[in-house]
């Protein structure tokens, strides 16, 4: 709009309203140099700096337009570009409220504006009636005299555009052509938003399968891989075993035979720790396969996994909150579920050895988990990435990490593991420090109706 100005002024020799016409150019040139500099500095531009900036550009056509002939200006309609961008581009209630500015810049125009010559309808229409009465009356009718001072009046002063047909049906296509645009123009960007956005996260969930594929291979083999160099020791280490109890029965040097002895029991005793280990990782493996999922009693299922889970850590206290609820829910799940609990209370025990609380809170279609402890809370870098990938420590806080092992304890692939879990189940794992002290952590699952 500004280079037809530009032209118009120049090449066909316009003076009008000249001076403000520049400076109204000069400061819009000046906000586009500084959004351009902006932009290359690598910032990031929000929704509402978007907005902001396409609103400017709806008030510099307003005042351009102003000043040169209004809503008589053919080129008004350039309304419609700023308000096309934000309707493709922004939310629904940027793009009507640009809508509505826009409406309201070129309404003002039909009444307000300072006109041109050059888009002037009137002095060409009163110059062909001028020219017809001229042919019509005859030399000394009295009426040629009125007739020529009233054309030089309406010369002088010409009617607004709301006065012109031809201007209002403008504006009514304008009006109609903005309502379809903020509306349909709108709806469809914000369709294709929402397609773009499930890709998104089916992409991601697609990555989050892999990763647990991957992690359920790597244990299947180590355990298959490591199995077998362990059942060779472990057969070594009982043959030694009886060898020593023979020698201790025809030796008399017993002092060194017991320290052997000693020696034997504890190599046994590691091995059978290697093989604990091996089921552990075994049953991970399992962890991530999903199994026939049957509907069970949430209380039910509560109670199973502390009952089998408490004799394992006797040491730790489970305070059961729900116990005095009724709670008749059912939810529709495997075995994994289980697992994916009692990872989230070795995670509370290890952070609070002293005790732990669970509690079932139940709506129309969902429950709740709630495991808490008192410890000193979850790291930051573990409430970032525990959904997203297994537990990676930043070089900074490793020493944090050695210095808390045991509040942190646990936390890695079996939390990675359990949200997979919860999230196969159509649920949701939920972490948060409390205020009070301690974490909770809560599984968000479907009721099965």
């Amino acid at each position: 709009m500004a280079t037809a100005v530009i032209y118009a002024y120049i090449w066909l020799d316009m003076r009008e309203q000249l001076f403000a016409v520049i400076i109204v150019i000069a400061v819009q040139a000046s906000i586009t140099a500084l959004t351009f500099y902006r932009l290359s500095q690598n910032t990031t531009v929000t929704e509402l700096q978007f907005a902001l900036q396409l609103i400017a550009d709806v008030v510099f056509v307003f005042v351009l337009a102003y000043f040169t002939g209004g809503a008589t200006n053919p080129f008004v309609s350039y309304f419609l570009v700023p308000l096309s961008i934000a309707a493709a581009t922004l939310q629904w209630r940027h793009a009507v409220m640009i809508a509505l500015l826009a409406v309201a810049a070129y309404t003002l125009l039909l009444f307000f504006y300072q006109p041109l010559t050059l888009f002037s309808h009137t002095g060409h229409n009163m110059t062909g009636e001028m020219q017809h009465s001229e042919l019509s009356l005859e030399p000394g009718n009295p009426h040629l005299q009125h007739n020529m001072m009233e054309h030089q009046a309406n010369t002088d002063s010409p009617p607004k555009a709301v006065l012109n047909a031809h201007y209002v049906g403008m504006w009514f296509n304008f009006l109609v052509s903005a309502v379809l645009i903020a509306w349909f123009v709108a709806r469809m960007a914000e369709a294709i938003r929402t397609q773009e956005k499930a890709i998104n996260l089916q992409r991601e969930q697609q990555l989050y399968d892999e990763q647990i594929l991957s992690i359920a291979t790597l244990a299947a083999g180590t355990a298959h891989e490591l199995g077998t160099p362990i059942n060779s020791l472990s057969l070594l280490i009982d043959e030694m075993a009886a060898d020593q109890q023979a020698s201790i029965n025809n030796s008399t040097d017993t002092e060194l035979s017991a320290h052997q002895q000693q020696d034997l029991a504890l190599m046994q005793s590691q091995i059978q720790q290697c093989r604990t280990s091996l089921n552990k990782l075994v049953r991970t493996a399992q962890q991530t396969q999903p199994g026939e999922k049957q509907a069970i009693h949430i209380a039910a299922l509560v109670k199973s996994c502390i009952e089998h889970w408490q004799p394992l850590r006797p040491e730790v206290t489970v305070i059961d909150l729900f116990a005095s609820k009724k709670i008749n829910t059912r939810i529709l799940c495997d075995e994994s579920l289980a697992q994916a609990l009692t990872n989230l209370l070795n995670n509370a025990a290890n952070a609070s050895p002293e005790f732990v609380t669970v509690d079932i809170q139940q709506q129309n279609n969902t429950v709740d988990i709630i495991v808490c402890n008192q410890g000193s809370g979850i790291p930051d870098y573990v409430l970032q990435q525990y959904s997203r990938q297994p537990i990676k420590q930043q070089a900074d806080q490793y020493e944090e990490h050695e210095l808390n092992r045991q509040s942190n304890n646990g936390l890695g692939f079996g939390l990675f593991l359990s949200n997979a879990t919860i999230r196969r189940h159509g649920g949701e794992l939920r972490l948060r420090n409390l205020p009070e002290g301690g974490a909770e952590a809560l599984i968000h699952l479907p009721a099965y109706l």
